[in-house]
């Protein structure tokens, strides 16, 4: 039978504007194939999120990469889930998009294959590219999968999409069962929770061995010259303070020339090993208020208020040196089996302070 020219060529177009597709190894585990548009992979079986094992792969601009990310036509994030997964697992999205858009709507939720499929169209933005998007959400419990794609609409349609969804899901194939991947990272949390442990019993037993006891939040101990004190919430911290002294402000002082912290300490002296900061307390608009420059913690609140009491003269700078440890974020033991590491530094602290080499726009007052 001989076809119409024109049914010939609609019958072609039907089939041409499905995206070709290719199948893609996820590492030894599964197999999947996916459009060729889709032309680099970008991170193999990430662990991240523990109900799962994520494949990502993307095609990106050129020109409009140029700035502060890469710019992509596509990023297709293929997941397999762990066989406990749970539906609220299903529903997260991969915890490594970070994808842009300014604009949200919900353009179609259905059955497709096996699983369900969201689609939502949005307007995609990323540095000068502003370019109407749909990222599409299926999720198939039957075959452990999880596919996130967002594509622009100028690279695909989103009929053509929603096919290229269910051939993706179809072609989808466990290869091995990552048993003992998805084991370890269910265990993670409890390994976690147990280090968090060790960290704050190291670093109690040190605080009871250097002569500090058991500190209570908000109960600090002063012990040769030194504040430490413990905070429980919201997280485990300890800090360690030192008073230095005042620096006159001069009375024609504007904002901009008052006294303040070096920002780097003097060539040859403490260079990289400044383990803490030296921070501030003044009178200003009315009120007395802690600051520093580089955006580290303030004074607790015991230490606060032991800084507080007696008598303050405005026209006084008063200075603190001091380190803030978060216990359960430190990665090496060295800061929670002993304090050295702050109480070395002291001597070239209090040394540069009598020198003035701390402060600008002002010299330490006499007491």
């Amino acid at each position: 039978m001989i076809l119409a020219p024109t049914l010939t060529l609609s019958v072609f177009a039907m089939f041409s504007a499905q995206p070709r597709l290719s199948q893609r190894a996820l590492d030894d585990i599964a197999v999947i194939s996916i459009p060729r548009m889709v032309k680099d992979e970008m991170y193999k079986g990430l662990r991240d999120q523990a109900g799962r094992l994520t494949f990502t792969f993307a095609t990106s601009y050129f020109w409009a990469s140029f700035g502060s990310g890469t710019a992509y036509k596509h990023q297709l994030f293929v997941s397999l889930m762990a066989p406990d997964a749970t539906d609220s697992e299903y529903k997260e999205m991969p915890r490594n998009m970070s994808l842009s858009y300014d604009r949200d709507s919900e353009v179609r939720r259905s059955p497709v294959g096996s699983g369900s499929l969201t689609i939502y169209q949005r307007t995609y933005t990323q540095n000068t590219l502003a370019e109407p998007a749909h990222l599409y959400v299926y999720a198939d419990k039957t075959r452990r999968l999880q596919i996130v794609w967002h594509a622009v609409r100028k690279e695909i349609e989103l009929a053509d999409g929603v096919k290229a969804i269910e051939r993706m899901a179809s072609s989808f194939r466990i290869v091995r069962e990552p048993a003992a991947e998805f084991a370890e990272m269910r265990d993670l949390p409890r390994k976690a929770e147990s280090d968090r442990a060790r960290k704050r019993a190291l670093i109690r037993q040190t605080l009871t061995r250097e002569g500090y006891g058991a500190l209570e939040p908000g109960k600090p101990v002063l012990k040769d010259g030194v504040y430490v004190e413990w905070m429980s919430d919201p997280e485990p911290r300890l800090q360690l303070l030192v008073p230095l002294g005042r620096v006159r402000v001069a009375a024609n002082a504007t904002p901009v020339n008052r006294p303040r912290p070096v920002r780097r300490p003097p060539s040859g002296q403490l260079g990289s090993r400044w383990a803490g900061i030296v921070g501030w307390r003044e009178f200003a608009e009315g009120e007395w208020t802690t600051s520093n420059i580089e955006n580290a913690y303030l004074p607790f609140v015991g230490i606060a208020a032991e800084l507080a009491k007696g008598e303050h003269d405005p026209a006084l700078v008063e200075f603190y040196y001091s380190a803030t440890l978060r216990v359960e974020e430190v990665v090496n033991d060295r800061f929670l089996d002993n304090l050295e590491w702050f109480f070395a530094d002291l001597p070239d602290v209090r040394r540069l302070w009598r020198e003035g080499k701390l402060v600008t726009n002002g010299a330490p007052a006499s007491d």
